[in-house]
């Protein structure tokens, strides 16, 4: 298969799947050979084979079909180089059934260290909480929860935190995995009547355990449930726990209550995005990891253009350096210009303008909205405008309810009360498409 065709198909997979899971998983699947009717892959451990064909082979098979006009049989193969150093686990692996969950942390990105973490105000706690987890013992903050934005530092710190335990400390059993894969697991060891393996194995035969994307337990009772369980036996235990999630634990729809709190019951970290500072800081790091100078210039350009997060801040980054490359041109304001058209973001909204609009649409004010009436005329557009503050801006339920003088139980409350309605009112629906339609139009 020629480079630009794999580069199609790469791209084409991405977009099917989305970029995180594109990005922990398939990017590193790896063209072995191209034959007239199969196409070999090779991954770098048994353990991303595995979860790939189980959950992305059909997303395979028919990206395939798109980019060659052609069907195609896939065959997954373990890199020669990496399946001799699984023959010899380290020394660390020696419990049984607990090597594939231990050797190389098969969900750590290894770029991700702390040594290469920006830090700036945004940061500051959860690098400053992190280090301290992986350098202290008693467990002063366990379990430590982090939650943010895709793309501001939550992957890349628990990494961190989980290579360098495993590294530095070679007694303790490092379990690296996610809400995603531990509830594939605990499937599977009902299925195959191996429960109470599945349960000694997390509540027993680890040390720290770090779970990542805590969200996707939602209105899963029986993972909730076994996921309580073992982080309550391993915080009585003084075993060491860390969580991320795209929200605070006390904001996620659908989890159980003494899941919420005990998930909250340590230290729970924010992570915003990065100011001005920290961006360009970022910049001019990635340049330099990529053994190329970006100027003052160019970077101030970049931090002040790419508003969405780090992960797009680095990309922008690898585009512009692989564009001066390939053009065999310089660095400058103008090739950065011409790179970023397809990242300039969209006009950012705040809670005021939300509240502007609804107020407009619904022929209330803004007083109103903000109000302690509970009537009808007044309380949907409030959940209306609650939604669209979730949904378009960055604020979190507290943040939210300032805006509207109420606490932050009273916003959840009137969410889970809206989406309800969604479900069931086809009439809320349409009136919903309409107005985010014309939200779009007036922002965005």
């Amino acid at each position: 298969m020629e480079p630009k065709l794999w580069n199609q198909f790469e791209k084409a997979l991405k977009k099917r799947v989305g970029s995180v899971s594109y990005q922990r998983w398939l990017s590193q699947l790896k063209l072995e050979k191209l034959l007239p009717d199969k196409v070999v892959l090779t991954c770098p451990n048994r353990f991303v084979l595995d979860w790939i064909r189980l959950k992305y082979y059909k997303d395979i098979i028919t990206t395939l079909k798109l980019v060659m006009g052609k069907e195609f049989s896939v065959e997954f193969l373990v890199s020669e180089s990496n399946s001799k150093k699984e023959t010899s686990p380290p020394r660390q692996l020696s419990l049984p059934g607990t090597e594939r969950y231990l050797t190389g942390l098969p969900f750590v990105n290894r770029e991700y260290t702390f040594n290469n973490f920006v830090v700036g105000p945004s940061n500051h706690l959860a690098y400053a909480s992190a280090l301290a987890v992986s350098e202290r013992k008693p467990r002063i903050y366990n379990p430590l929860f982090f939650y943010s934005s895709e793309g501001l530092g939550k992957t890349h710190l628990s990494s961190a935190m989980g290579q360098k335990i495993f590294y530095e400390n070679p007694d303790i059993k490092v379990f690296y995995t996610t809400a995603e894969w531990f509830t594939h697991e605990m499937i599977q060891a009902l299925r195959k009547n191996r429960i109470l393996e599945f349960k000694e194995k997390y509540r027993r035969q680890c040390d720290v355990l770090v779970i990542e994307d805590i969200q996707f337990l939602q209105g899963k009772e029986k993972t909730q449930e076994e996921i309580f369980y073992t982080l309550d036996t391993l915080i009585q235990m003084d075993k060491q726990v860390v969580l991320t999630a795209n929200l605070n634990p006390r904001e996620i729809n659908n989890l159980k209550e003494n899941l919420k709190s005990r998930m909250g019951s340590g230290l729970v970290v924010d992570i915003k995005p990065p100011d001005y500072e920290t961006k360009k800081n970022i910049i001019l790091r990635k340049g330099a990891e990529e053994n190329v100078k970006i100027s003052e210039e160019v970077a101030d350009y970049i931090a002040r253009t790419i508003k969405s997060n780090i992960r797009d801040l680095k990309s922008a980054v690898i585009q512009l350096i692989a564009n001066a490359s390939l053009l065999g041109e310089k660095i400058d304001l103008k090739l950065a210009k011409e790179t970023l058209k397809g990242f300039v973001q969209k006009r950012m909204v705040d809670v005021t303008d939300i509240q502007k609009f609804i107020s407009y649409h619904f022929k209330v004010t803004p007083d109103q909205l903000q109000s302690r009436s509970r009537s009808r005329a007044i309380s949907y557009p409030r959940q209306v405008a609650y939604y669209f503050c979730r949904k378009y801006t960055d604020r979190t339920l507290t943040d939210i309810g300032k805006y509207f003088n109420r606490n932050h139980s009273s916003v959840l409350r009137a969410l889970n009360n809206f989406e309800i309605a969604l479900r069931t009112n086809r009439g809320v629906r349409d009136a919903l498409n309409y107005l985010t339609q014309k939200f779009e139009e007036t922002y965005f």
